[in-house]
Parts: structure tokens; C-alpha cells; sequence
């Protein structure tokens, strides 16, 4: 008879687990548009830059990025283009875990002209219906040694509906710090 329960519960189980094994990637999408302002400042200098980008699921656990940026000050000459592929995985309803590699190329404000290829890890939360989480850290590998190293990034978007976000993130490498606010616009 113990052996009866025992089935009995793991069909149960399964069939109340499985449902939200399925949902659990709805929460997250990957398809999306950003236009952001961010506020640079490194090495002492700051300057302000206005940036795109864009987000597109290739399949159910994959997706391709792409972004430029380009500074709005007279006295900056940081200006960067990027593509990158990033993979993802949900472990609940609220929490998605992504991984990430890319390649950008531009000119930098110490540095000059370089090329640098980031691979990184990270995470998003729903916090709330309305508070979404993102955190992540980043290798940085550069032509530039000054732009080499680790680099890590946090950030809160709200939901305004189902397709609009509005949030405010910082990232930092320890030598250059951008605060940056966005508007993301979801792809459905």
C-alpha cells in the first residue's frame, strides 16, 4: 500500500510542478528594444552619452544583442558599436539565469580606439508585479589594457504594462563607473 501513495504523490507532484516548469521562462522576455542616457565618468572626466540596443530570442534558451552608443559632449570622443549571443535558463517563476559573450568596438575616452570581448553571467528577478531585478558580471578582455578586467552591473526596471519598462541601472569596472536610465520597449 505504501508503494501506491508513493505513485500516487509523485503524479501529483509532477502534475503541479510541470505547469509551472512551463511558465517559468514567460516571465523574462528577450525580445526587446532599449533607448538609454547614461553618465560616464572615468579616470576623473565625465561625460554623457545617448544609446540603443536591442534584444532577440533565437529559440527558447538563446538570443542575439546588438548596441551602439555615442557621447553628446564636445570635450568626449566615446563612441562603441556591439553584437553579442547570450544564453538563458529559468529556475522559477521569478528567476532567470542568462550567460553572455560579445564583441564591441569604439573609441573610448583614456583609450583611444580598441576592441573588446566581454563574456559574462548573470541574473533576473521579479521582485514584484511591477519590479524587475537584473545583476551580472562581465570579462572584460581589450585591446586596450586600461578597459581589461572584471565588471560588474545592477539594475531596476518597472512595468508599466506588459510591453513598456522604465529603469535605472549603474555598472562599474573600478575605473570607469555609467549610470544609465532606459525606457525598454518589449517585442511581442
Amino acid at each position: 500500500m505504501p508503494l501506491k501513495i508513493n505513485r500516487l504523490s509523485l503524479l501529483l507532484a509532477g502534475t503541479l510542478i510541470l505547469p509551472s516548469a512551463a511558465l517559468a521562462g514567460e516571465n523574462f522576455s528577450y525580445d526587446f528594444y532599449e533607448a538609454e542616457i547614461t553618465s560616464t565618468t572615468e579616470h576623473g572626466d565625465s561625460y554623457v552619452s545617448l544609446g540603443a540596443s536591442g534584444s532577440m530570442e533565437l529559440n527558447n534558451e538563446h538570443y542575439i544583442t546588438a548596441m551602439v552608443k555615442t557621447d553628446i559632449g564636445d570635450d568626449a570622443s566615446a563612441n562603441k558599436i556591439g553584437i553579442g549571443i547570450g544564453a538563458y535558463k529559468s529556475s522559477s517563476e521569478s528567476t532567470d539565469y542568462y550567460s553572455r559573450a560579445g564583441f564591441t568596438h569604439g573609441n573610448d575616452n583614456c583609450c583611444g580606439s580598441a576592441q573588446t570581448l566581454s563574456v559574462g553571467f548573470g541574473a533576473r528577478h521579479q521582485l514584484s508585479d511591477a519590479i524587475e531585478l537584473t545583476g551580472g558580471i562581465d570579462l572584460l578582455f581589450s585591446t586596450a589594457e586600461e578597459s581589461s578586467g572584471v565588471s560588474g552591473n545592477i539594475s531596476a526596471l518597472y512595468n508599466f504594462d506588459e510591453t513598456k519598462q522604465i529603469g535605472a541601472g549603474v555598472e562599474s569596472d573600478g575605473d570607469k563607473t555609467e549610470a544609465r536610465l532606459f525606457a525598454r520597449m518589449k517585442m511581442l
